[in-house]
């Protein structure tokens, strides 16, 4: 890091590209009497090289002479070292709805039309740049969050451990000279130590499902099933469930362990409430435009349909300590299923089971596109 870039800027720098001469000149003026720094650009080529100086905002003339405007912006946004450049798109003859989608849709952040009134152009670059500040001040109050629970986890992680080996040799020194009440203290000890570990687990699954990226690629969502079902080998067989997928299930575009992670939370949420019967889970899969409907349906307990939305909120549990869990497999699966561009939403009434339905983009081009629009009802 240079010292120029370790300091803060106190006034914003803005690149104003634009190959005509008279207009570029009055909006350097606009902008220069309005308090900011202005850079000058008259071709694509010209810009790009001025990147060095790392402007806060590119005025970005669509119509160039050397180099199409989105292009210039692509080539921007395709540069680690200026990819998060703020881009404003100004042209005064690609005026359609058209123009303005693929210019949005080539990586700018605005698109205005002109003739622009000078105010509406400092108000707009000024709107830019607060959308970053809070950009900027959320990824910082973001880091500050991880910091502190990667920290806690582990000043927690230690003293826990000592605590579950320590009342384990206890109970294993008493286990034939305590009475019952003394069995039931320790019994309680330790069981409290297994909740508070997996708690810890559970907190830290979900802040990493926050934090961290995992790259995405097409993958077989039946693989990641077959390795749910094989983790899950143990459960399934204790508690006589049954495993019910009548189709192979489709190519995805997502990252296998975290679609696997999802398929793990559901198949073990499901056993974890079911009913008097066995319990059967039937997994199917129906392509719907660019992303793939799942539903993992149930003959549990199901779920009074007032709760649909709030279990899968953080730490939101229905049921009492009759049912052991932390309160975040659901949760962790709506940030899971959200990261990567999809969604997911539960029908169900109680008594009679639940269907969980999640969409995942089948390509890269619907990820991208952000989440689906399927929700609960």
């Amino acid at each position: 890091m240079t010292a120029a870039q370790a300091k803060p800027r106190t006034v914003p720098v803005v690149l104003n590209v634009d190959d005509y001469a008279p207009g570029r000149y009055t909006r350097t003026t606009i902008l220069r009497q309005a308090g900011f720094t202005v850079l000058e650009a008259g071709s694509g080529e010209e810009a790009l090289s001025l990147l060095t100086h790392r402007p806060d905002v590119v005025l970005l003339d669509v119509n160039l002479p050397d180099i199409d405007g989105r292009q210039v912006c692509k080539r921007i946004r395709e540069n680690p070292d200026t990819a998060g450049t703020l881009v404003l798109h100004l042209t005064a003859s690609n005026l359609l709805p058209t123009d303005q989608v693929a210019g949005l849709e080539s990586g700018a952040d605005a698109y205005l039309t002109e003739p622009i009134a000078p105010e509406v152009l400092v108000a707009t670059v000024k709107a830019l740049l607060r959308m970053r500040r809070a950009e900027e001040n959320l990824r910082r109050s973001n880091e500050s969050l991880r910091s502190l629970t990667d920290m806690l986890s582990h000043e927690l992680r230690e003293p826990l451990r000592q605590v579950s080996v320590f009342a384990e040799l206890l109970h294993e020194r008493l286990k034939d000279k305590a009475d019952a009440e003394e069995e039931m203290f320790l019994g309680n000890v330790l069981a409290g130590g297994r909740r508070l570990n997996a708690l810890i687990e559970a907190v830290l699954s979900y802040s990493r499902s926050i934090y961290d990226v995992t790259p995405m690629s097409d993958v077989s969502a039946q693989e990641a099933l077959d390795a749910s079902v094989n983790e899950l080998e143990l459960l399934i067989a204790e508690s006589g469930a049954r495993i019910i997928c009548e189709q192979p299930l489709p190519e995805v575009y997502a990252d296998k362990l975290s679609l696997a992670r999802v398929f793990s939370n559901l198949i073990s949420n499901s056993i974890k409430y079911r009913g008097t019967d066995p319990p059967e889970i039937r997994v199917s899969a129906v392509p719907e435009d660019q992303f793939v409907r799942f539903c993992f349906a149930d003959n549990g307990i199901g779920i009074d349909p007032k709760y649909r939305a709030l279990i899968f909120d953080v730490f939101k549990r229905l049921h009492g300590a009759e049912y052991p869990g932390t309160g975040i497999g659901l949760s962790l699966c709506r940030r899971i299923l959200e990261s990567m561009g999809g969604s997911i939403w539960v029908e169900s009434e109680a008594g009679k089971g639940a269907s969980f339905y999640f969409t995942v983009p089948r390509f890269r081009e619907a990820a991208s596109t952000g989440r689906s629009a399927y929700k609960w009802t």
